[in-house]
């Protein structure tokens, strides 16, 4: 089931969610957001919305990075002062995590631009 942090207000922020299964979860961004850290306690898979468009509740596709188990992956969601790094770039609203087998507990950590 979907996450929604898009009303976030508070920065930096972290959120975690326990029993994150192997079909995708989808958590939605605020629009300040500009780098993720996704921490993964079991081996996980996260993508974007790119090539393939995935759905919450969705099945793992092709296009995904692995995060090892008790480690991170950061994510650079667009330049630090929230503008376009080049012009025309449309941003991703969402990403979707999912554990690569059993269920794992997912951290994930937003962090804003420059001030």
């Amino acid at each position: 089931m979907a996450e929604d942090l898009s009303a976030v207000i508070k920065v930096p922020y972290v959120h975690t969610k326990a029993s994150v299964g192997t079909t995708w979860t989808q958590i939605l961004l605020p629009r300040w957001v500009c780098r993720v850290l996704v921490v993964s306690s079991k081996a996980a898979w996260v993508t974007m919305p790119s090539s393939e468009t995935p759905a919450d509740g969705g099945s793992v596709g092709t296009h995904k990075a692995a995060i090892p188990q008790d480690s991170g992956v950061p994510f650079v969601i667009r330049g630090p002062e929230s503008k376009p790094v080049i012009p025309g770039l449309e941003y991703t609203k969402s990403i979707f995590i999912a554990a690569q087998s059993g269920t794992c507990t997912v951290t994930v950590i937003l962090e804003a631009g420059a001030s």
